[in-house]
């Protein structure tokens, strides 16, 4: 009896150093607490809804500049003025064309007119009276002609005095008094500050992630703003192959021109990555049984990204030492 005892103590101890000597040391947590948040991001700026560079439309010399750089504006405030004499002379000579070809349409008129009365008399040949027709025709589109004219003048005219198209801030001002421009010469540029939007470069690949995404954010230099989708461009850049995304802050927003990162959640208690192990070409989970490590397989998990796993929050979740570790192998927990 006593040699019997003997053989299972020894028996025991030999169990014990063989569970020593080929199990694997790991940690595990509940699912509940390794589970994380998957977000992507994007580079993006903060942009006007209007951001305007206002030119010239005709040329002349600047006479007075009316706004300077940080001055508000409210629409139509004049903003500069181009000196106007050529074309204040411009305008007259159109419209004095115009009164004196009126008068002589005027003139042509009567002279029909009396041809007419003649005509029926037969006092006057056909050839004569088609040749008062032909010159009040010819009157009347001369007329046309200098009604155009004289609206062009007044246009141009217009043009030199440059107002605000909109309510905004006048960001930059290139005009000097004194100084010479030519049509399409910057002049003074005006940014709209009470709305303000969000443009961001997509990857192809998760733009449509958008649409469906919760917690949109604009982040940048350690602040972060809330935003909406706006709109969402179906061209592919060829370059980047990025699509680009406008979006509206909810709430308050940063200035305009400055850049950080769209951040949008992608899914919810996702798997981190760091956590996913590859066994004979399948990705998966190292989860602990009793006494053993037990590989879940993770159908859709991708190489390097969080996943989405079907398991209890109460799964016990292997995240150290399973570097070696097999579907099946024992393991000792370590607290």
């Amino acid at each position: 009896m006593r040699f019997i005892l003997i053989i299972l103590c020894s028996l025991s101890l030999v169990t014990t150093l063989l569970w020593a000597q080929t199990s694997t040391n790991v940690r595990a947590q509940p699912l509940a607490e390794v589970l994380v948040d998957f977000e992507r991001k994007a580079p993006a700026e903060v942009r006007a809804l209007n951001d305007s560079t206002i030119a010239a439309e005709v040329s002349s010399v600047v006479l007075m500049v009316h706004a300077d750089v940080g001055q508000a504006v409210k629409k139509g405030d004049l903003l500069l003025e181009l000196d106007p004499v050529d074309y204040q002379l411009n305008l007259k000579q159109a419209e004095a064309n115009l009164a004196s070809n009126r008068a002589r349409l005027s003139q042509a008129n009567v002279r029909l007119k009396r041809a007419r009365t003649l005509g029926g008399k037969q006092y006057i040949s056909a050839d004569e009276l088609l040749e008062n027709e032909t010159a009040v025709m010819v009157f009347e589109a001369e007329i046309q002609a200098n009604e155009v004219a004289v609206s062009i003048a007044q246009r141009n005219l217009d043009k030199c005095s440059l107002v605000a198209p909109f309510d905004g801030v006048v960001g930059q001002r290139m005009a000097q008094v004194g100084n010479f421009v030519r049509n399409g010469d910057p002049l003074i540029a005006v940014t709209q500050v009470d709305r303000f939007e969000l443009d961001a470069e997509i990857p192809d690949g998760q733009a449509d992630e958008l649409l469906n995404a919760g917690m949109i954010r604009f982040e940048s230099r350690g602040q972060s703003w809330p935003v909406e989708l706006l709109r969402l461009s179906p061209v592919i850049n060829s370059q980047g192959r990025t699509r680009q995304a406008r979006f509206v802050f909810t709430d308050s927003a940063p200035a305009v021109g400055r850049s950080g990162s769209l951040v949008w959640r992608v899914g919810t208690g996702m798997l981190p990555s760091n956590l996913i192990s590859r066994r004979n070409g399948v990705l998966g989970v190292f989860v602990l049984g009793s006494d053993y490590a037990r590989f879940v397989p993770l159908p859709g998990a991708q190489e390097g990204r969080p996943a989405s796993v079907d398991l209890p929050d109460s799964t016990m979740i292997i995240t150290m030492g399973r570097e070696r570790l097999q579907d099946g192998a024992l393991v000792s927990v370590q607290q």
